[in-house]
């Protein structure tokens, strides 16, 4: 019996996520978050978390580099690039960060996440 649709893909497969991140700016809804402080230490193992919210008074007005964030506080993406330290790379190193987190690199693929139980221990 044919498929009919598809089964299994990875999201760098199926879209630019540089893509992802340019129509996120562009809604003031979206908000993103990290469960710590995001430093040059940090960075390399923080993935960066995405909603939509429409209550106002939900979200801080911080960045997610400043020491004074409060870890899982939901910020504007737009703020949240605006601000990222200048130190990381301010909006260029943000757009890098979120861009990174979206996508397995050739490392990862071959070695991390090369397997299902792998990758479950990754990202679970």
């Amino acid at each position: 019996m044919p498929k009919g649709a598809l089964l299994h893909a990875h999201l760098d497969a199926t879209v630019d996520a540089n893509v992802l991140l340019q129509m996120g700016l562009r809604y003031p809804l979206i908000h993103v978050r990290a469960q710590i402080v995001i430093n040059s230490s940090s960075i390399v193992n923080t993935l960066p978390e995405f909603i939509p919210l429409a209550v106002p008074g939900r979200f801080v007005d911080c960045s997610l580099t400043d020491p004074s964030y409060t870890p899982g506080a939901w910020v504007p993406l737009s703020v949240a690039r605006e601000r990222f330290d200048p130190a990381m790379g301010g909006p260029e190193g943000f757009d890098k960060w979120v861009v990174d987190s979206m996508m397995i690199n050739p490392s990862e693929a071959y070695a991390t996440h090369n397997t299902i139980a792998k990758v479950c221990l990754v990202v679970g």
